[in-house]
């Protein structure tokens, strides 16, 4: 239990958020050695060829924030118990939710949202 005792108290980051701003959100979940990083985000669009370029870029956006989140954990995962953390990528999940849209408006409002999966060998 130790070495995820590490990892949860790294992954931690009640008090420093991973957008201070509140525009996205990267939250983690820690089952047993199974991680999954969620990140979301809102994207508003008026059609579907403008919301295509949006989910890209949230992608993109997505997936350089998981990718740093895992080398620092990798990195303070080391620091701390002097051994090397490894990751077997499960795959990724997005998905969009659309939760606001009339039909006299033609702004639409919707949430983004992407899921890594990991196991952790630790």
């Amino acid at each position: 239990m130790q070495p995820l005792q590490v990892l949860s108290l790294i992954l931690d980051d009640t008090y420093n958020p991973a957008s201070k701003s509140g525009t996205y959100s990267l939250k983690h979940n820690l089952q047993g050695n199974n991680l999954v990083l969620n990140f979301m985000t809102v994207v508003h669009f008026a059609a579907e060829r403008s919301l295509q370029p949006q989910v890209d870029t949230a992608k993109d956006h997505a997936r350089q924030l998981i990718k740093d989140k895992l080398d620092r954990l990798k990195k303070d995962y080391k620091e701390r118990t002097g051994e090397a953390l490894k990751c077997t990528d499960l795959g990724e999940q997005d998905d969009i939710e659309l939760i606001q849209s009339t039909s006299n408006s033609p702004r639409k409002v919707a949430y983004y949202r992407l899921s890594q999966s990991l196991t952790l060998d630790v």
